[in-house]
């Protein structure tokens, strides 16, 4: 891609959360009061008008109530926004491991929590919310200094854990992921020496199982189709529950993510995806393609 590209470790505002302050901003100036008038008026604090309106703080479900029905928000915008809101302040199992969590794995783990849609590059190893567990252990043991057992298992475990989008009874998120053929074609070394084909192949089944579910569409990017139009490596497109569209791009690596949430930067990765998918095997070749991994 060119130009460049606006990258931030999340310990800024989320796209979603940015959009619902600027709202509750747009709000006031439609009523045409300052933060100290509505603060009065609702028994606030005229600097929590403000911390909310400048994403400095989340603003609680009662408190968005009493804002919408002081600036007299009609129904239909009003709905909107709570949707942006309960989107913008997703709670859940991560909430456990919030003393272990980075603030930008933190915020990744919540907005995929808050998507409807992933759609994803993967051009060194398949995306996190794919990868079996031995897998995963492996790519976290891959490094020079190993981290210690107990935090290998709780590694594993967020990455599992992190797969439930998938399966959750409202809404399961839909994936479409381009997966390189690179992937296929990687081995993994065990400690001793030897090649892990075992995890490999459990890796294969498990993508070609995946590629079968109503809500994942798995295409394969082979050497053939030439150089993608990507070459910064992997990425991925979530797009919002709230607002059904694409909304933030995010690069993950071991030990951050970044995020990528301005406008026309993410059309941007829109479009290059939609390259990526049209460079690769249809879903049904690619089935072939991985069933034949699997075999060897």
């Amino acid at each position: 891609m060119e130009g460049a590209t606006k990258l931030m470790q999340h310990d800024a505002p989320s796209a979603r959360e940015r959009k619902l302050a600027s709202e509750l901003r747009l709000l006031r100036g439609t009523v045409g009061l300052h933060g100290k008038d509505v603060a009065d008026q609702l028994g606030w604090s005229p600097s929590k008008i403000s911390r909310i309106e400048n994403n400095r703080i989340g603003v609680a479900a009662e408190d968005l109530e009493l804002l919408l029905e002081f600036y007299k928000v009609p129904e239909e915008r009003s709905d909107y926004l709570r949707k942006l809101a309960a989107s913008a302040r997703t709670r859940g199992w991560w909430d456990a491991y919030a003393n272990a969590l980075s603030s930008g794995f933190s915020s990744l783990i919540k907005l995929e929590a808050g998507s409807s849609v992933l759609r994803c590059y993967s051009a060194v190893v398949p995306h996190a919310l794919l990868q079996t567990s031995g897998y995963a252990r492996q790519i976290i043991t891959s490094t020079l200094q190993a981290p210690a057992p107990a935090e290998v298992d709780r590694r594993v475990d967020i990455t599992r854990r992190r797969q439930q989008v998938l399966k959750r009874e409202k809404h399961p998120m839909r994936v479409a992921a381009v997966i390189d053929e690179a992937i296929f074609q990687r081995l993994i070394w065990t400690p001793d020496g030897r090649t892990a084909d075992g995890i490999m192949r459990g890796q294969f089944e498990q993508l070609a199982q995946m590629a079968t579910w109503p809500n994942v569409t798995i295409q394969v990017l082979r050497f053939e189709a030439g150089l993608p139009p990507v070459t910064s490596g992997s990425f991925s497109i979530l797009d919002s529950l709230a607002t059904g569209t694409a909304d933030v791009v995010y690069l993950e690596n071991k030990t951050r993510a970044f995020f990528i949430d301005t406008e026309r930067e993410v059309h941007q990765y829109v479009q290059e995806f939609e390259l990526l998918s049209s460079m690769a095997l249809d879903p049904d070749a690619s089935l072939d393609f991985i069933q034949q991994a699997v075999r060897g």
